[in-house]
């Protein structure tokens, strides 16, 4: 009988050389940056699909007019979400708090889902994904460059920006006044904020195209505390889109109305949680703009 020590190592037997660990560490960043891709195209998918399963709730019969409410609410919602969307994305991809991370995955899924649903419609009805007139003239809104009133949310009490009896942690958050809020020094904005106070966003809430190029060259810990002011301010701005959207009297179609108050939910839940993990972290709301 052979010896087994004297027969040669079988390709099964031999040891395979492990990766670099430089390579190793990488790959969950790579893979999860693909991840964040695959979801938003599956979101945006998904949208489309339910909505082509739904097509006899909406025929054309009953697609509305170019400048209507629901035509409007679709294109600048969409432009509003789009933001939203690539927020969540770069804190997916740079921040390090998990509970955070948590709920920028929790925006990103559930704003391309959105989206795909409101271009579903779009492309039904006839219409552009995005809005050729000015942003939010479908809620009366006087013509302008950015097409929007700036003044505080807070300030709009019927019909606006009121959240009831819902809990925002330390205070009453629909009373609170972001145009007078100060913040230290350390959450102020960082070089080139006096050009991102004069930049207006296209609506309200939206970041400014220097704010974004603040967001994405930050990394470590500030991100996070940045992602969560930038969306409180961000969710709340729209808030009066939904709540416009979702008034029998502004739109005729169920479905648009549906959209529109589920938005509201689901965002005036966040705006509580991310109100009370900005006071977790010490940090203040940013200002409406």
């Amino acid at each position: 009988m052979t010896d087994s020590s004297d027969r040669p190592h079988t390709p099964d037997e031999t040891t395979t050389p492990e990766a670099p660990e430089h390579e190793t560490s990488s790959r969950p960043r790579i893979l999860l940056a693909l991840g964040g891709a695959a979801l938003l195209l599956f979101g945006v998918g998904l949208g489309l699909l339910i909505q082509a399963s739904l097509a006899d709730d909406s025929t054309s019969e009953d697609a509305p007019a170019a400048n209507s409410a629901a035509v409007g609410f679709a294109q600048d919602m969409t432009r509003h979400h789009e933001q939203g969307v690539e927020l969540a994305a770069i804190e997916l991809e740079h921040g390090t708090d998990p509970e955070v991370r948590s709920m920028a995955f929790d925006i990103l899924t559930a704003q391309s889902n959105e989206i795909g649903q409101m271009q579903s419609w779009l492309s039904r009805w006839g219409q552009p994904v995005t809005n050729p007139g000015a942003t939010m003239a479908w809620m009366g809104h006087p013509g302008s460059d950015t097409g929007h009133d700036h003044s505080d949310p807070a300030d709009h009490t019927d019909g606006g920006h009121d959240h009831g009896d819902m809990d925002h942690g330390d205070g009453d958050h629909s009373s609170m006044d972001h145009g007078d809020m100060s913040m230290p020094a350390s959450e102020a904005p960082a070089a080139g904020g006096a050009d991102s106070a004069a930049e207006q966003p296209a609506m309200p809430g939206m970041a400014t195209s220097t704010e974004m190029e603040q967001f994405r060259a930050m990394r470590g810990p500030e991100v996070d505390v940045r992602f969560l002011q930038l969306m409180l301010r961000h969710h709340e701005g729209g808030l009066h889109m939904m709540e416009y959207a979702a008034d029998p009297a502004n739109v005729d179609q169920d479905y648009v109305r549906d959209l529109a108050s589920s938005m509201k939910r689901t965002q005036d839940k966040e705006i509580a949680i991310i109100t009370q993990m900005l006071a977790l972290r010490g940090a203040q709301p940013l200002p409406m703009n």
